[in-house]
């Protein structure tokens, strides 16, 4: 029997997403991601630009043993942006300023902005958004101004990431090689679909009996209409495919109403 998945969480912050105006593709993004390494995400919590709810809800994931830890939004200059503040209070660390960041992004915007000056507004921007708690490191966002952080927290050594929000930013650091070699591998996620032509409640007492005989293996039923069900199958694919042989051997005999 293959051993229990890796279980990564996310924790989305932004007003915006709970208000229904903005979707949340960077999660989507994640899972992905995370399934050719092997990882599964086994919470997704959304919370609004409050603090005391970032730090609620991120001391609730480290106590659950999630590993590792996805914290995304909130990273920009304005006075709304305080999930780094925030992340940092939750794990008890004071913020320190980081030079090399707060040099990555004026050249950055030197670089969009040639002949010119960086204006006191931007600098003060700049300085916000290179000040981290203390103990993390920065990956470089090509895509964008505010870069990654992460660190190793709480007894087990979790790996908590914070990313921001904005989804081509997202999506570079993610994707980036510094990303890369900081994410955990586990075996190989493999996903199984069997269609049922028939009622989901003739299937109720055969998909408990075998999920009660295979615990590693993820068996979950979604119909998808009134005479079809689709049986879907996550898990090591040596596994799934062996109750997926199992499965469909035992629904053979099962009666399609006429």
């Amino acid at each position: 029997m293959s051993s229990k998945p890796l279980e990564a969480a996310t924790l989305v912050v932004g007003s915006e997403i709970l208000s229904g105006r903005t979707r949340d593709t960077n999660t989507q993004l994640l899972i992905e991601t995370l399934l050719e390494r092997g990882v599964r995400l086994g919470r997704w919590v959304a919370v609004p630009d409050e603090a005391n709810s970032i730090k609620a809800e991120l001391a609730r994931l480290i106590i659950e043993g999630f590993d590792p830890i996805f914290v995304s939004g909130g990273m920009g200059p304005t006075h709304d942006d305080i999930t780094v503040a925030a992340v940092a209070q939750a794990l008890s660390l004071p913020l320190v300023h980081d030079n090399g960041s707060a040099c990555r992004m004026e050249e950055r915007w030197l670089m969009r902005n040639p002949g010119k000056e960086i204006p006191a507004p931007s600098l003060e921007g700049i300085r916000k958004m290179s000040t981290i708690p203390e103990g993390f490191m920065t990956i470089p966002n090509e895509a964008g101004m505010a870069e990654g952080l992460y660190g190793r927290v709480g007894s087990n050594g979790q790996l908590v990431m914070v990313l921001p929000g904005v989804p081509r930013e997202y999506r570079a650091i993610l994707l980036s090689k510094e990303m890369g070699a900081l994410l955990p591998r586990g075996e190989s996620i493999h996903m199984a679909e069997i269609e049922f032509k028939g009622r989901e409640s003739q299937l109720a007492v055969l998909l408990k009996e075998m999920q009660g005989a295979n615990p590693d293996v993820e068996i979950g039923s979604y119909p998808q209409g009134p005479m079809k069900v689709i049986i879907r199958l996550t898990g090591g694919k040596g596994r799934v495919v062996q109750v997926e042989g199992e499965l469909k051997v035992k629904m053979e005999g099962i009666k399609v109403p006429i």
